[in-house]
């Protein structure tokens, strides 16, 4: 079991794991239910798993809510980058990629107007990468997983 404690193990475990929700977010919409990813769950891990009591060796990786979608709220689908800039047959095309975020800058950036953010895909990212200030304390979950017994060497 000494595998159990590196990176790759934790990877797999954060793969599935999103396969799982993805999968669950495909039936409750085949359902007419609504879904949304909590990434802010990752914010304060300890103190998740501690109000879950999740078994030792566990964290949550994402939160996931569901339910039935209120019509009068201005909800949206949140723009994506087109096909062509994520779809890449057999080798990666950096220039065909970036060639298309210049346009999905604005799109993503007059959606974000609709709901009281700020900025377009580039300056959200820019300003999440900023430093370890800019992430909610996530550039402690290195540490946080090796207390919670998931070292990930």
């Amino acid at each position: 079991m000494h595998a159990a404690d590196y990176l790759e193990t934790t990877l797999i475990a954060f793969v599935d794991t999103a396969l799982a929700a993805q999968n669950a977010v495909v039936a409750a919409d085949s359902l007419g239910l609504g879904s949304v990813f909590v990434g802010g769950i990752r914010n304060h891990p300890e103190q998740v798993a501690a109000e879950l009591g999740l078994p030792a060796h566990t964290v949550a990786a994402f939160g996931l809510a569901v339910g039935e979608p209120d019509p009068s709220e201005r909800a949206g689908v949140k723009p994506r980058l087109p096909q062509a800039a994520v779809l890449h047959r057999e080798r990666y095309d950096a220039p065909a990629a970036d060639r298309h975020i210049g346009a999905y800058d604005e799109r993503l950036s007059a959606y974000n107007t609709r709901f009281g953010l700020r900025g377009g895909w580039t300056d959200r990212v820019l300003t999440r990468l900023r430093g370890p200030e800019s992430m909610a304390g996530r550039h402690l979950l290195r540490g946080t997983l090796d207390r919670l017994g998931l070292p990930s060497h």
